[in-house]
């Protein structure tokens, strides 16, 4: 589930190459403080261009790894204004601290919550880790050579709401999987209590038009232009809780899209995140499909690891593959 592939042996860390890239505002950090062993650099951008100056630094020097000390909102920032570090497929492993609100790429790849700069480093010596290709989305209008936005947890329509009132289960100290929990509760209520007519089952109008070699599950339909509830995507393997909205735990580019207003709501909301794969679920407009890359023009917006992204006409594919530090 949680395929394991060796990575480059590791070099002294005196030798400067090992970065630290910490979030100072991440809640853990702010909470805990970061211990990190004599000899390794770390660096605390506070804006995403103080950010793309030190790792274009880095893109020209020998750093062989590179820990991110932060959430989820950390890891999408420094992998898209890192791009020309990974954009090819090599690149400097990568180990992940998890001290933010949320941090389910950490989850995924199996890291603990008590993981330190330490210990990555020690897991790295050792030669372990694990293979993801995060989600590229790029804006159809974007200026010619501007850097594609990298994260693992893509979410449209309802998805958008969820994580608002994820914030606010954040100000009332809810963190990670409670958060997550919350948040989904609130919003299932609201679907399953509101009218066909009801903002939250209405939903946004997506027209979603999927690449050469899609999969779909039980005859999805591969292009439409309908209104939806909700659209998750992700490359991660698995789910924070345990949920499977995608199915079976897998690797590459996943689909779900729900039709707007959701048919028989509660039954099949328990039977998709269970991991279901009844034919029943596609004939009341859930559809999964894996793709490579589709074309999407969404009226609502969308989510990539907690940032809100703005309504228009974008390409999401999967990015070259990342080597992960695990324990």
């Amino acid at each position: 589930m949680n395929a394991r592939h060796p990575i480059e042996p590791a070099a002294d860390p005196r030798k400067g190459r090992i970065v630290v890239v910490c979030n100072p505002r991440s809640h853990r950090i702010r909470a805990r403080g970061l211990a990190v062993p004599d000899g390794v650099r770390v660096v605390d951008p506070r804006t995403r261009g103080d950010l793309h100056a030190i790792l274009a630094e880095l893109a020209r020097s020998d750093v062989s790894l590179v820990v991110i000390a932060g959430g989820d909102g950390t890891i999408r920032d420094v992998l898209s204004c890192g791009g020309s570090l990974w954009a090819s497929g090599g690149g400097p492993a990568v180990a992940i601290l998890p001290k933010g609100k949320t941090n389910a790429l950490a989850m995924d790849l199996g890291i603990p919550r008590d993981w330190e700069t330490a210990d990555a480093i020690r897991a790295w010596h050792d030669g372990r880790g694990a293979i993801r290709t995060p989600i590229e989305v790029v804006r159809d209008d974007a200026s010619p050579g501007r850097e594609p936005v990298r994260g693992f947890l893509f979410g449209a329509g309802a998805f958008v709401d969820a994580t608002d009132m994820a914030q606010t289960t954040h100000r009332l100290g809810a963190f990670n999987n409670l958060a997550v929990a919350l948040s989904t509760a609130g919003t299932v209520a609201r679907v399953a209590f509101g009218g066909d007519n009801s903002p939250s089952r209405a939903g946004k109008r997506m027209r979603i038009h999927y690449g050469e070699g899609a999969e779909p599950m039980h005859g999805a339909a591969l292009h439409s232009d309908a209104m939806r509830f909700i659209m998750l995507a992700t490359t991660m393997h698995r789910m924070p809780m345990g949920v499977r909205p995608f199915g079976d735990p897998r690797g590459g580019l996943k689909t779900l899209v729900v039709d707007a207003p959701p048919r028989r709501f509660m039954r099949n909301f328990a039977a998709i995140v269970r991991g279901s794969t009844a034919e029943r679920l596609e004939r009341d407009g859930m559809h999964r499909v894996d793709a490579r890359s589709m074309e999407i023009d969404l009226d609502g917006g969308f989510i990539l690891d907690g940032e809100r992204f703005d309504p228009g006409r974008y390409t999401l594919r999967e990015g070259a593959p990342i080597r992960f530090v695990t324990p």
